[in-house]
């Protein structure tokens, strides 16, 4: 989540900056330009902070399912961006993948083949 926050924090230090940029080449006050034009300047950042929770619906998403997934077992989890898996939190305070932690078939590192047979069972 933390992630998310800081792309909507960078996406309105970009319109800020877009802004100040903007009057300072215009040669116009940015604070007089600002508020003259607070309502468009706010429909700026809304729509920057809009299309970045659009790109990052999916995670958004993902983290909300796991969020309510820890709660319903009463643990601690997080939604980890870049290994795109929800994390429980062990004993010894480590976060692992919770899908290979419950056994739960589909998890991607259980060993199966295409028909759903575990490959350490088999015979060659």
């Amino acid at each position: 989540m933390w992630l998310f926050w800081l792309y909507e924090s960078l996406g309105f230090v970009g319109v800020i900056l877009l802004i100040f940029a903007y009057c300072h080449f215009s040669k116009k006050g940015f604070w007089s330009f600002l508020w003259r034009n607070l309502k468009w300047v706010a429909w700026a950042v809304v729509g920057v902070w809009l299309l970045i929770a659009i790109l990052c619906r999916g995670d958004l998403y993902n983290a909300a399912r796991c969020y309510f997934r820890g709660e319903s077992m009463h643990a601690n989890t997080k939604y980890s961006i870049f290994w795109s898996e929800c994390q429980i939190e062990t004993t010894n305070g480590s976060y692992l993948p919770i899908d290979r932690t419950r056994a739960l078939p589909g998890s991607k590192d259980h060993d199966s083949n295409d028909n759903g047979i575990p490959t350490d069972n088999l015979i060659n």
